[in-house]
């Protein structure tokens, strides 16, 4: 029997690597949510310009507000529709097509398990003992304050980035177990827009 292969990796190999690019991804550039998707496709081998660039205000609980979901859990739910999402045909058509949504719910039960929730701030809870709030509510814009604790807590050397390092191998699992193997799909067009 043959070993399923994906861009020369096996399912191991795949979740180990993306581990690692999203580790060093969120601790040497920051954003969560670009560096999980980052790590993914690296791993299945392509990458996608507009998508990673849209995911830049997904970082740091959506908008850097610490109130909304990871953006590890979002950079990995944007690989899911990006492999699996419902085309601009079937939306004018209305019609139902949840593939992308499956995968989330399977990565969303792995957050549930690990940090019991899919909510940055909480997760930060977790992992810190306490909450950061990166938003300046006042003014908006960025709370320095509490960047730096963070940043001092290991934030960006440790705690998210292996926060970015597990989405991210659990992401690039859940896909190899949905996607064709023994080719590389390196080739697959940025610009379907599925009609």
């Amino acid at each position: 029997m043959e070993i399923k292969r994906i861009n020369n990796l096996t399912k191991e190999e795949a979740a180990s690597l993306a581990y690692k690019i999203g580790f060093e991804s969120e601790a040497n550039r920051t954003n969560c949510a670009q560096s999980t998707f980052h790590a993914v496709m690296s791993v299945l081998g392509y990458k996608n310009p507009l998508i990673f660039k849209s995911l830049s205000a997904f970082e740091g609980g959506s908008a850097v507000t610490t109130y909304g979901n990871c953006g590890a859990f979002s950079g990995a739910l944007a690989a899911f529709g990006f492999f699996f999402g419902r085309t601009y045909k079937q939306w004018e058509k209305c019609e139902p097509y949840i593939k992308s949504s499956i995968l989330g719910q399977k990565l969303y039960k792995k957050f549930k398990e690990k940090y019991g929730t899919i909510i940055c701030g909480d997760i930060h809870i977790k992992i810190f003992g306490m909450a950061f709030r990166f938003m300046d509510e006042e003014n908006l814009g960025i709370n320095k304050k509490e960047l730096k604790a963070f940043e001092e807590a290991g934030g960006h050397l440790t705690k998210c980035p292996d926060v970015v390092g597990l989405s991210s191998a659990w992401a690039a699992e859940l896909l190899w177990d949905k996607l064709a193997g023994d080719k590389d799909i390196s080739g697959i067009t940025s610009f379907n827009s599925g009609k």
